[in-house]
């Protein structure tokens, strides 16, 4: 599906957005800068490209696809899933990457549902909340085949579906500890080497903006601001500062007893209590978890590794993510299978390190810490509690 904002062109009579019987004009009109975006995403995205097409008088084409891969687009908008593949592969530049908001529903996942983008909506029924909330859904994920969108009032029937849609009022953040609710942040970049770049990085300046936010926060909800506030007591200089965001896949939250984000900062701590499984001081993230912390400070690649994972108990495998920002894009720094190797300490000494170099990065300051392992939900067998972080530590030059 696409949307044209055009400019008068040669030849041709036109409308520019809000203006009926434009005339063409014998100037040569500049190209349209080509957007891209997710199903998700473009409804919301349409009135703020009137806006800003209205007054740059800037020509635009919006498309309604997944942003990956691109085709002839200049600037795409997508999901953290989509996002992190282009910008991961060099399609899309890192250093423009900038988060325009979060759509105000969150996907609630049940057990047995694999983990994905919100694009797959486009091929599965979703079931959304009744009354209010279903009206605006339709809205605002009215690129949707209505066909697909399935009202209910029922709370266990949403937790049944495959996928599900209920406004993040109504999620909270409890269930959010307890289920696998995240939000949807729409992610815009550059296309590396577009022949219209300097036009694109001009619409993305004024789409990241005070005018195009105001007419974004219509539809998606703000980025939440860095945490201003000081940092726990039980943190130390050089370890994790703060908790960003973390998720915990359902299927592994029946036996998982260690689910407190909290428990991953300051330096190292976990401690047996005496007898089996009767620990503390670490999260259990769970076959595909993860954890993002604010280290607190920017730190720069060095020579040698630059992060330290402790783990303790056992040795799973773990995915180290790095970004310069709260909400990403994340740039994979290496998997670690498994993550640790007991050493003089006992059990309780296990780390892996990681290298910026290894993913590119010149300098980080937000971690994103992923058990490395399968996600059950997808398997059958035995389902365990995952990686067992304990803390993360800087071992490179910060400031």
């Amino acid at each position: 599906m696409k949307r044209i904002w055009p400019l008068p062109l040669a030849g041709a009579a036109v409308l520019l957005v809000g203006h009926a019987d434009v005339r063409p004009s014998a100037a040569a009109a500049p190209e349209p800068v080509r957007v891209r975006a997710s199903a998700a995403f473009a409804s919301c995205l349409a009135p703020a490209l009137d806006a800003v097409a209205l007054a740059a008088g800037m020509p635009v084409v919006l498309t309604t696809a997944d942003p990956d891969p691109p085709q002839d687009a200049d600037l795409v908008v997508g999901d953290d899933v989509e996002m992190t593949r282009l910008l991961e592969s060099g399609t899309a530049e890192v250093a423009s990457a900038v988060d325009l908001g979060q759509i105000p529903w969150v996907t609630v996942v049940p057990e047995g549902s694999p983990r994905g983008s919100v694009t797959a909506f486009a091929t599965e029924p979703v079931s959304i909340l009744g009354g209010r909330a279903a009206r605006e859904a339709r809205a605002s994920l009215g690129t949707l085949d209505a066909g697909r969108l399935a009202v209910t009032s029922d709370a266990g029937a949403l937790r049944r579906a495959r996928y599900a849609l209920v406004p993040r009022s109504l999620a909270g953040a409890g269930e959010r500890r307890a289920s696998a609710v995240r939000p949807l942040v729409a992610t815009a970049a550059l296309i590396t080497h577009s022949p219209r770049r300097a036009s694109a990085a001009r619409l993305l300046a004024r789409l990241a903006g005070t005018e195009g936010r105001r007419v974004l926060g219509a539809c998606f909800d703000p980025m939440p601001a860095a945490s201003a506030q000081a940092a726990p007591a039980r943190t130390a200089a050089g370890y994790a500062q703060s908790v960003v965001d973390w998720w915990l896949p359902a299927c592994s939250l029946a036996s998982n007893r260690y689910v407190d984000p909290i428990e991953v900062l300051g330096p190292p701590d976990a401690i047996n209590l005496g007898g089996q499984d009767n620990y503390l001081g670490f999260i259990s993230l769970g076959q595909g978890g993860y954890v993002t912390v604010d280290m607190g400070v920017i730190f720069t690649d060095a020579d040698g590794p630059d992060v330290r994972v402790y783990q303790t108990v056992t040795g799973e495998p773990v995915t180290l993510y790095a970004s310069a920002n709260p909400q990403g894009p994340f740039t994979l720094v290496g998997l670690r299978v498994p993550c640790g190797v007991r050493t003089g300490g006992g059990v309780f000494s296990n780390h892996c390190d990681f290298d910026l170099h290894d993913g590119g990065l010149a300098s980080a300051r937000y971690l994103k810490i992923e058990d490395g392992e399968i996600y059950p939900c997808l398997a059958r067998g035995t389902v365990t509690e995952g990686a067992d972080i304990d803390a993360v530590e800087i071992l490179s030059g910060h400031n």
